[in-house]
């Protein structure tokens, strides 16, 4: 089982100014980020402007998500309970110039398409997250599972697609829960690709299975990133 842990940072009014965008900024928390004890992979997603979704326009991104890979979730609980994840937690506020707000969730992670692009990594991705409740949690991401991520892998030029399914965890204490029960990102090689897909009869497909989905009420937020890869 590979543990997906997201640490995503929005600004604290509700802007979507890109505060922590900056290479400097970005390796001084990637450097914190890779003393965590038990940490596996490593990667920070930042907004990336120009990508262009015909069916949603959807606001206010976060300004870093911190994706980290660990082996189970006693290597979590070790993760999350550590001094260096204090002093990540400490990097990403002195990075930060404005007020911040932190969202936190866990998925166990189910990989359908590895990156396969020529320098190794998928540099854009395009980032799903759905939002509790749904009438019936288990139906619903049966149904998702048996649906969605076939018609996700006819995306022209896909590069990576992977889900995120909810597991009980401990959360790491005084950060919000995000309350997310699924998380899907497609990557790509670049934003033109992503667009490509994105304005291709797939995108369509997609939205008439959306309208199929079992019933739900939590929101579903869709954002380009782009990804820079540490570990």
């Amino acid at each position: 089982m590979t543990i997906l842990y997201l640490l995503e940072v929005h600004n604290g009014h509700g802007e979507s100014a890109n505060a922590l965008d900056s290479g400097e900024d970005l390796n001084t928390i990637a450097a914190a980020a890779k003393e965590l004890p038990g940490v596996q992979k490593l990667n920070l997603l930042v907004p990336t402007e120009g990508g262009h979704d015909p069916f949603l326009k959807d606001e206010g991104p976060p300004v870093l998500v911190v994706q980290l890979q660990t082996e189970n979730q006693g290597m979590l609980d070790s993760m999350l309970g550590s001094a260096e994840f204090s002093q990540l937690l400490k990097a990403i506020g002195d990075a930060s110039t404005t007020s911040i707000k932190l969202l936190q969730e866990v998925f166990m992670l189910d990989p359908y398409k590895s990156c396969t692009s020529s320098s190794g990594h998928a540099d854009i991705s395009y980032l799903v997250n759905y939002q509790r409740p749904a009438e019936d949690e288990a139906i619903f991401l049966k149904y998702y599972r048996e649906h969605h991520p076939a018609i996700l892998l006819d995306f022209p030029e896909l590069r990576r697609l992977e889900l995120g399914l909810p597991i009980d965890w401990t959360p790491a204490a005084d950060i919000e829960r995000a309350d997310r029960m699924l998380y899907c990102e497609v990557s790509f090689d670049s934003i033109d690709a992503l667009n490509t897909a994105l304005n291709s009869e797939v995108r369509a497909v997609l939205r008439k299975d959306y309208e199929c989905f079992p019933p739900f009420s939590g929101a579903v937020t869709h954002f380009a990133m782009r990804r820079h890869t540490y570990l």
